[in-house]
């Protein structure tokens, strides 16, 4: 059984991959950063070194499960992060941060997991939302798979 998750996560991984190598559109720049609020606490974590990727503060980081990978032609990896979150409420959160950070929604699968994909110019992104045993008095896992293609240009984080 475990064996066939860890595959199904390859396999989305790959699909996310496919996505950002078939994107063709040409590079832009961002540069309408909203103004510090410093007196605020933190809603959301960023994704690694990815600023235009967020998840809620009550998600943590799992460093011992995540990897990156980065090469000439390649950046990317995966980042697994858990917490006491509600399923729906986390992909609302997810879907509406994406949107927010000028992702576009490239697709989205539901069933007993969710699965989110998104794409950027040279980015893909794609995010599995499962429900741990508990249902929602547990925990809620959140794996999120990043493919970017630095040779392309600028990301426009």
């Amino acid at each position: 059984m475990r064996y066939m998750k860890s595959q199904k996560r390859v396999s989305l991984f790959l699909l996310g991959l496919s996505l950002l190598l078939s994107s063709c559109a040409p590079m832009g720049s961002s540069s309408d950063n909203p103004p510090p609020m410093d007196n605020l606490p933190a809603l959301s974590n960023f994704v690694g070194e990815y600023r235009d990727i967020e998840l809620p503060t009550d998600m943590k980081y799992n460093h011992k499960k995540s990897m990156v990978v980065r090469t000439d032609s390649f950046t990317g990896g995966v980042f697994y992060f858990s917490g006491k979150v509600q399923r729906d409420s986390l992909k609302s959160f997810i879907v509406s941060s994406m949107q927010k950070n000028k992702w576009k929604l490239a697709g989205e699968v539901s069933s007993e997991d969710s699965l989110l994909a998104f794409t950027k110019p040279n980015k893909s992104c794609t995010v599995i939302i499962e429900e741990g045993f508990g249902g929602s008095l547990g925990s809620t896992y959140a794996a999120v798979y990043v493919a970017e293609n630095p040779a392309a240009g600028f990301s426009g984080n």
